[in-house]
């Protein structure tokens, strides 16, 4: 009689464990399917441009999904940031970069052209464009800030482009567009843009630049660190847009 019941005890025991096991697989395999179908429908509308080179234009302001889901699924990794009206970064953690290489020009001296569209939330807002960028956001690039943008050199500092610098009436809160351009010349950096969006730049004329600038061009991305600010659209030119300057 122990024995049957000890029997009908261990039956009863291991049903309850292999329903268990079936319950949990469930609902790992629920997960597993929600996060599929959750990437499946993430992303931001990506367009392609043609003027006045080839590219992609990346829309934060018509995503699907969670920020990470809707930005893996354009192609970029990302940390610490929201979608609200645009792509949201709070600090200096706030940032993305592109999965793929992002240059615009193949073989040789690495190039790289973008333009982008941004709102600065507060006076201490600022944005960095890093173009080229290593995955840990490091190369040359722009420090963008309410009135002016700086020079970004190999250490990681900014300052004012020495060559030719331009300033504006702050954009605080206004939306704004600058077209940006970095080339890789003799071992540093020729670091130039203009502000307007790229389509209407005048390609052979910069509005501001400098040559010689110290850099590390160990990456091949497109970063940027966003803090307290929000990225309206980028767009990743797969063709050089400047045209002036001996180092071309």
């Amino acid at each position: 009689m122990k024995f049957a019941k000890l029997f009908l005890y261990s039956t009863i025991l291991l049903s309850v464990m292999h329903c268990a096991e079936l319950f949990q697989s469930k609902d790992k395999k629920d997960n597993t399917d929600a996060i599929y179908a959750l990437l499946l429908n993430a992303g931001c509308t990506v367009t392609d441009v043609s003027a006045p080179s080839s590219g992609r234009k990346i829309d934060f302001t018509v995503c699907r999904g969670d920020a990470n889901a809707a930005l893996a699924a354009s192609g970029f990794s990302s940390s610490s940031v929201s979608l609200s009206g645009g792509l949201v970064g709070t600090g200096s953690s706030s940032t993305v970069y592109t999965n793929a290489s992002s240059l615009s020009s193949l073989g040789g001296d690495k190039k790289a052209s973008i333009e982008i569209v941004y709102v600065l939330s507060q006076g201490d807002s600022s944005v960095d464009a890093i173009l080229p960028s290593t995955t840990n956001l490091s190369g040359p690039g722009f420090h963008i800030l309410p009135t002016t943008v700086n020079k970004i050199a190999s250490n990681g500092t900014n300052s004012a482009l020495a060559t030719l610098s331009r300033t504006w009436s702050s954009t605080v809160s206004s939306e704004k567009t600058l077209c940006l351009e970095v080339h890789q010349e003799s071992g540093n950096a020729h670091v130039f843009g203009w502000e307007s969006a790229c389509s209407v730049a005048s390609r052979g004329t910069y509005q501001f630049e400098e040559d010689g600038v110290a850099a590390d061009f160990g990456g091949d991305r497109i970063g940027l660190r966003i803090n307290k600010a929000t990225i309206k659209s980028i767009t990743i030119y797969s063709s050089n847009i400047g045209t002036a300057g001996s180092f071309q």
